[in-house]
């Protein structure tokens, strides 16, 4: 199958292979990430060993023919077919972020990323939309290495979206931001329901109803950090909300550590390509208070380089 992935990009006519083999074969491209051998086994039986050793071999050939199709393969011909095959590509995309396996997730957000730089002068509105929608949804992966790839391919795609469209997005995000931080305890005797009194049902409820706000909070303080390095040498209007809206999640009260540290190298990196040279004219795209959300970060004692 490999090879014939191989034959197709490198000597094929893209108008054909790509649409009648090479798309429906992604699917298997990605399942064959795979692995059927649980990782951390210590076994040490040799045919374990070698099934092993044999599935990485497999799996790092399909990990650069998947790179090859995202990156070689551009849907040049254009028309009704052209971008009817896009839309089968994030169809299939769409359905492969869901994936149970995390290494098939984080290859969909790295195949995502290179579609998207190859693709983005042939993309239909609704084409940006979607795509943007799957990647963001892997924003809040519990797999610390899907959401950063997740986030590259995020400041990528924003930055080849109009302004007044990733505008929009940010107010959407640093309204879902504000509302998902971390509620602080309360102090008072009888203020806060003890566990113990809850029924099986209601600590479910509770337990389901913390894990969606987990997961708003990481989805849009990320999609806010890849809209702040999606700009390293403009500072549009859009940018110091972000920053504004991400300074919230960088204390202990208000976010968990994974979060805090993400944001607070996000702010570092503002500060390095925009505070040292024309930092007079980006700081007058900043309102008073914003201003002040991001010195509490870049200024106070938990912030490090």
């Amino acid at each position: 199958a490999r090879r014939f992935f191989s034959y197709c990009i490198h000597f094929g006519e893209a108008k054909y292979e790509y649409s009648d083999y090479m798309i429906p074969l992604l699917p298997l491209a990605f399942e064959a990430l795979k692995l059927t051998v649980e990782e951390g086994s210590e076994t040490t039986e040799p045919d374990t060993v070698a099934k092993r050793a044999l599935e990485a071999e497999v799996v790092k050939g399909y990990r650069f023919t998947i790179a090859e199709v995202s990156v070689s393969s551009v849907i040049s011909y254009g028309g009704v077919k052209g971008q009817s095959d896009i839309t089968r590509v994030l169809d299939t995309m769409e359905v492969t972020a869901k994936h149970d396996t995390w290494q098939v997730r984080h290859a969909c957000a790295n195949f995502l990323r290179c579609f998207q730089g190859s693709h983005k002068f042939l993309f239909a509105e609704a084409h940006a939309e979607k795509i943007t929608t799957i990647v963001a949804g892997l924003l809040a992966d519990e797999r610390r290495e899907v959401s950063s790839a997740a986030m590259a391919a995020v400041t990528g795609i924003i930055s080849a979206m109009p302004s007044e469209m990733v505008a929009k997005l940010v107010d959407k995000y640093a309204i879902q931001a504000n509302r998902s931080k971390m509620k602080g305890k309360k102090s008072k005797k009888g203020s806060v329901q003890p566990t113990e009194s809850l029924s099986e049902a209601e600590v479910e409820e509770k337990k389901s109803k913390e894990q969606k706000r987990a997961r708003a909070q990481q989805s849009s303080v990320f999609f806010l950090c890849a809209t702040v390095l999606s700009q390293p040498y403009d500072t549009p209007p859009y940018i110091p909300k972000a920053l504004a809206a991400i300074s919230k999640h960088s204390f202990e009260r208000n976010a968990p550590l994974g979060i805090r540290d993400t944001v607070k190298k996000c702010c570092a990196e503002y500060k390095k390509t925009h505070m040292s040279d024309n930092w007079e004219i980006h700081r007058k795209v900043f309102t008073q208070e914003q201003l002040e959300a991001l010195e509490d970060v870049i200024s106070s004692p938990h912030y490090y380089c």
